[in-house]
């Protein structure tokens, strides 16, 4: 018996085609700088304002950079949870820093810093469990939520001061801290980086932490494990207007003035920053390091324009654009990646 022995050639299997790879390499490409972008983008900025912007290396300059940051870095750090959940973000701390700086100055000037204090953070309590509630327990839109409570807000807020500006006293504590400086560095951008640090331990060594970021992640696997999802939206609500509250007293102690139009703006400028730090849109995956990355980017980039004598519309455009480029990177991270 003879065995048949078929004659047919065996063909090499096909390499991928050429338009596979580039696609390939592509993906690749932006899920690095979706990780790894931030870090090497801010160390070339900097390098390149070093050699090339004249006034930048100057301690005066870098301290001013950091402290001008101060607020509105605080304030980024605390949306940094309300993003990571896949809430997006909190578009009420406008409505909550301004809220907060005419609290402390126009209450403490009628009885003490101790009891303006204690009001601020009530009010931001309930800031965060009004938007939390909304949120987590009945399920409406975040964007829509936090864009009324903005409106509500401020509009109680100018209805109670009439647009009056309030003065705190030139000898006051208040006036005290935001001239204070520990060595060359200004006591605001320390509590800055106080809060920074704190807010990341929270995110990253706390069971609180976790259920953010595992809700932000899969919401249902989070809800079957036995967590109670509504209580991690109303946590991350409240951690997000804490920090606007404390972003709030710092920015009225650079001036030493409050006023309900002080905070206009800073809910972009903080989302630009935790973008920017390649914390997602889409929830799940950041931290508040990466926030306190975005936040030095953006403040340094800012500064290079304004010593180069760029006017304010030219700033809008230029960090418009860089959302617009932060966010289609991590698009595109989240589509190599299959999250």
């Amino acid at each position: 018996m003879t065995n048949d022995t078929s004659t047919g050639t065996v063909s090499a299997p096909k390499s991928a085609a050429p338009e596979e790879h580039l696609e390939e390499q592509a993906f690749k490409l932006s899920e690095w700088m979706a990780n790894q972008g931030i870090f090497i983008f801010t160390a070339a900025l900097i390098l390149f304002a070093a050699v090339f912007i004249d006034g930048f290396v100057s301690l005066p300059n870098i301290t001013d950079v950091f402290n001008r940051a101060a607020p509105i870095g605080i304030v980024a750090a605390g949306m940094t949870f309300v993003v990571i959940s896949g809430n997006y973000l909190d578009l009420s701390v406008v409505a909550q820093v301004a809220t907060a700086g005419v609290v402390l100055i126009a209450v403490s000037n009628e009885t003490s810093i101790p009891v303006a204090m204690l009001v601020a953070v009530v009010i931001a309590l309930a800031y965060g469990l009004v938007n939390g509630v909304a949120v987590g327990v009945f399920k409406a839109n975040a964007v829509i939520v936090t864009l009324s409570t903005t409106f509500i807000g401020l509009g109680l807020l100018r209805w109670a001061t009439g647009g009056s500006i309030y003065f705190g006293p030139n000898d006051g504590a208040i006036r005290a801290f935001g001239a204070t400086r520990i060595g060359p560095l200004p006591l605001a951008m320390i509590l800055f980086v106080v809060v920074t640090l704190l807010l990341s331990f929270v995110l990253t060594r706390t069971t609180f932490g976790f259920m953010v970021r595992s809700f932000g992640s899969n919401r249902e696997a989070t809800r079957l494990s036995g967590v109670s999802t509504p209580w991690v939206v109303i946590g991350a609500f409240t951690v997000t207007s804490l920090a606007a509250m404390l972003g709030g007293f710092v920015l009225a102690a650079f001036s030493n003035t409050a006023v309900s139009a002080m905070s206009d703006g800073y809910d972009f400028a903080a989302l630009a920053a935790i973008i920017v730090g390649g914390t997602s849109v889409f929830g799940g995956r950041g931290s508040v390091l990466r926030t306190l990355l975005g936040v030095v980017f953006v403040s340094v980039l800012t500064n290079i324009m304004v010593l180069s004598g760029l006017g304010f519309g030219i700033q809008q455009m230029a960090i418009g654009l860089l959302i617009v480029l932060a966010v289609s990177v991590d698009a595109l991270a989240r589509k190599a990646t299959g999250i």
